[in-house]
């Protein structure tokens, strides 16, 4: 999956679910004059759950929305605002550790 916005690129690959459903993310951030890289797990519904919460702003498209997204082990998070004449602000984190642990990446496009 790709993300992008003003001067902010994250592409984040998934494998094949193991048995337990989880997933082993090669996560890749551009931002500005910074890139960065770092792998980090995802279970499958997790994954699932950021799909539906992007359809369900775009379905909230004329309306004031926030939604937010983020992993178990606190490696990504997402919060997306959407004004009623749909103008999109986003939250973003990423940290290779989890946001109280390891350094963090965070901002706004």
């Amino acid at each position: 999956m790709k993300l992008t916005g003003h001067a902010f690129e994250c592409e984040i690959d998934l494998p094949i679910p193991d048995s337990q459903e989880w997933m082993a993310a090669n996560v890749k951030v551009k931002i500005h004059q910074f890139q960065g890289a770092f792998k980090c797990t995802i279970q499958k519904s997790e994954w699932l759950l950021l799909i539906e919460t992007l359809k369900n702003l775009e379905s909230s498209v004329g309306k004031s929305t926030k939604l937010k997204w983020w992993n178990m082990e606190e490696n990504i998070y997402f919060e997306f605002k959407l004004s009623a004449l749909g103008s999109l602000e986003t939250e973003y984190k990423f940290s290779p550790e989890n946001f109280s642990v390891g350094p963090v990446l965070s901002g706004y496009f």
